[in-house]
């Protein structure tokens, strides 16, 4: 037979089967009453607030625990809906209605506990007209361990005019041990099941505050000295901000008035549970604790150029270290006396401790000279700023020489730097000695070769950029009547334009002394050759002491306008240069 003839048969013998062996589940009534747990297991910590959330359609009774536990209430639930039923675990002790809320009647048909309930795992389930109708758990899980943490907070949260909450003082703590007198000692604690019993407003121990005791302990002990030991109060400066939903509760402590023996002392924070008021523990016992080092406020900066150069940029860094919490503000003042000028500059402690500011100071601030320091830490801090402007004048009068040195008559210098002599054809003739800043009379500059005729020669004055005290042609600039145009270059350095007003200088007719003559070589011969050997000098030597400046100054220079020569003023000669 084949398959295609068979095929009807087998789908007839299993249909017949299938009927024989399926038996139908009764329906359950549309009008049967229904209900259900929002959780099948609810946890809680031992000692902490729990809801339980029971949906039913209609009237019922909610039932936790049994005799075999030791602990069986009931809640009776009202109408139809979804019924939340509260339950606090560290004061389960008394009546129901003292401790749960939600429900209707509440009914303990157990003894009443005489500590808080212990963990376990207790059934729940709802009846409605006798029936089960929803079975689940309540889980009381043990308490765990406290743990304590040091933190600092800036003196300044706790100037503000709102209540602490749990979220500036989050966002405001840094961890740490080290808290300088005077901001806040922020004690972190992660608590369990401590969410009912802690009183923010009284945690000294006793019965009001359930036994819990949060203090401040020295340790320290100086000799004919006793322990100092202070409670989490206001009036020792001290605020408690519960975090409950994260397990958390931050004691914050003012520690302005907490003593200070020397550069620092050392105390130790305690929560304790006392056994006499506690629920949790039958003899005193310390569940957390945590050290609070307490140093001296300090501060400490560093200028990276205290002395800026005219042709170097206004920008200074200002860096620093100090013993305040993270986050603190401390204020940068400079004033220069006599001036109309005042800079109030606000920087903020980092995570690390360190201080860090840019300042970049007005072109109209050259020339002056100034104190700077950190408010409230001027003895330690204060700096002196010397912002040096480009300012120089020079006058060189028409003279007679042996044509091996000239004299410039007079030379104001803001900053150090030197007076060159060069020929009309930009050829150097020589230059003075290192002139620091300052007025300077009768400056000689001695010649590398002897002038031979009568010329008109130009005096230069220069500054000496590199500091070194040696006039070099490749580093050391011109003065000009614009100053230093200073541009910050892509490496971080500075970079002088050398195209920024015109050159500082001033020209004179120099001519030889009558009795200056062009010395000739003259010619020696020996008995053992015949070659000839210049004998003569090219020019007789002049040994000369560099005249002292009459005045001195490193910022500025109130020089006479009768003096001040300037290219503007100059001829053609010095025209032509530029």
């Amino acid at each position: 037979m084949s398959y295609a003839a068979r095929a009807p048969s087998v789908l007839v013998a299993a249909l017949i089967l299938f009927a024989a062996l399926w038996v139908p589940t009764p329906a359950i009534a549309a009008d049967e009453p229904t209900a259900s747990f929002g959780e099948d297991v609810t946890t809680v910590t031992r000692g902490d607030v729990v809801e339980i959330r029971v949906s039913h359609s209609q009237p019922g009774t909610l039932h936790i625990g049994g005799d075999d536990y030791g602990y069986h209430l009931t809640v009776e639930l009202g109408g139809s809906g979804t019924t939340t039923i509260t339950i606090d675990t560290y004061n389960s002790t008394g009546k129901p209605k003292t401790y749960v809320s939600g429900g209707g009647n509440k009914t303990l048909h157990t003894a009443e506990l005489r500590r808080p309930i212990e963990p376990a795992a207790y059934l729940m389930n709802v009846t409605i007209d006798g029936v089960e109708r929803a079975i689940g758990q309540l889980e009381v899980e043990p308490r765990g361990n406290t743990s304590a943490t040091t933190t600092v907070a800036p003196a300044s949260l706790n100037d503000s005019d709102s209540k602490l909450t749990a979220k500036n003082v989050r966002e405001a703590v840094t961890e740490r041990q080290k808290v300088a007198k005077g901001d806040l000692a922020v004690i972190q604690l992660n608590e369990s099941g401590l969410e009912s019993a802690l009183k923010p407003g009284d945690v000294t121990g006793g019965a009001n505050a359930s036994g819990i005791e949060i203090s401040l302990n020295q340790l320290e002990v100086r000799p004919n000295h006793e322990q100092q030991t202070f409670l989490a109060t206001p009036e020792n400066g001290t605020t408690i901000v519960p975090d409950f939903e994260n397990d958390v509760v931050y004691v914050v402590w003012d520690t302005s008035d907490l003593p200070l023996e020397g550069d620092e002392e050392t105390y130790e924070a305690r929560v304790t549970l006392q056994g006499n008021h506690s629920g949790f523990v039958e003899e005193d016992t310390i569940t957390a604790r945590s050290r609070v080092r307490l140093v001296e406020p300090t501060v400490s900066v560093n200028v990276d150029n205290e002395t800026v150069y005219p042709w170097e940029s206004l920008r200074v860094n200002v860096t620093g270290k100090t013993t305040l919490a993270p986050g603190s503000t401390v204020e940068l003042r400079a004033r220069a006396p006599g001036q109309p000028f005042l800079k109030l500059v606000p920087i903020t402690v980092e995570s690390d401790g360190t201080l860090t500011q840019n300042l970049t100071f007005a072109p109209d601030d050259r020339g002056l000279s100034f104190p700077m320091w950190i408010r409230d830490y001027r003895d330690e801090t204060e700096r002196t700023m010397r912002l040096l402007e480009s300012d120089a004048s020079l006058r060189f009068v028409d003279q007679e020489t042996d044509g091996t040195f000239v004299t410039i008559s007079e030379v104001n210098l803001s900053v150090g730097g030197f007076v060159t002599v060069e020929t009309a054809d930009e050829e150097p003739l020589g230059t003075s000695a290192y002139l620091p800043a300052g007025s300077h009379k009768n400056v000689i500059v001695d010649f590398d070769r002897r002038q031979l005729t009568d010329s008109e020669l130009l005096a230069i004055a220069y500054a000496d950029r590199d500091r070194n005290q040696n006039f070099s042609r490749a580093f050391d600039a011109p003065f000009r009547t614009g100053g230093f145009n200073v541009t910050n270059t892509t490496n971080g350095t500075n970079a002088t334009n050398e195209t920024a007003g015109t050159i500082i200088a001033d020209d004179a007719m120099v001519r030889l002394e009558p009795g200056a003559k062009t010395p000739t070589p003259t010619t020696t011969t020996t008995e053992s050759t015949a070659t000839t050997t210049p004998t003569a000098t090219p020019y007789p030597v002049v040994e000369r002491t560099p005249l002292e400046p009459s005045s001195g100054t490193n910022a500025g220079i109130p020089f006479s306008p009768g003096l001040a020569v300037i290219a503007l003023l100059l001829t053609g000669l010095i025209a032509r240069r530029l």
